[in-house]
């Protein structure tokens, strides 16, 4: 995984990671910045807004993150620029001036994986819930096994999450009350677990 917001290369500027931040760079003699504006992960939404000395021919490669639930297109001022599958990047080989903003919604969604660990529990299945890159851990019980029916696959799982109002990134579960899902980070004392089970007999 990438461990810079941004990298410059031989072939270009890359965009790795969302977070408000700026990078300044020297392209063919001008001077060159990217402000990232984002709110992510508590909102998908990146908007890049360049400025330049000149306009400059650049190649700006912005990250489709593997965890992307689909294609993500980028826009620039408006008008869509490129597209790419998980797991590549957006090449935009153009001309920048000032005040050009490259725009584009993160494809990040509710995903869940089935544990195959050999911590197993007899008549139940286990689950790891994330919302893009973010792990969500189950709190609410010392022991969190979820009495849903019809789970059979992750997918299954995930359609029974509904967000908690006023709380980004926090889900409830239905038909279960005092369990809810909330972002790792944001465990403090709470009892938790990242790999709550489900009643194969429910």
């Amino acid at each position: 995984l990438p461990e810079h917001i941004y990298s410059l290369a031989s072939d270009g500027v890359y965009v790795n990671l969302f977070e408000p931040s700026t990078i300044h760079w020297t392209e063919r003699g001008a001077s060159l910045r990217i402000k990232m504006a984002t709110r992510f992960p508590f909102d998908p939404e990146v908007h890049l807004q360049f400025s330049s000395t000149r306009p400059t021919q650049a190649n700006i490669r912005v990250r489709v993150p593997s965890w992307a639930t689909r294609e993500m297109t980028v826009s620039v001022n408006g008008k869509p620029a490129g597209s790419g599958k998980p797991g590549s990047y957006v090449a935009l080989d153009r001309s920048w001036a000032e005040g050009d903003v490259a725009s584009f919604t993160l494809p990040a969604g509710l995903v869940a994986s089935r544990y195959t660990g050999v911590d197993q529990i007899p008549n139940h299945d286990r689950y790891t819930v994330s919302f893009g890159p973010i792990l969500l851990a189950a709190v609410g019980a010392p022991e969190i096994r979820l009495r849903l029916a019809n789970v059979r696959k992750p997918e299954d799982l995930v359609r029974h999450l509904k967000p908690k109002p006023g709380q980004p990134l926090h889900y409830v579960v239905e038909n279960t009350p005092g369990v809810e899902f909330v972002p790792y980070w944001q465990v403090d004392k709470e009892t938790f677990n990242c790999f709550p089970a489900v009643d194969t007999r429910a």
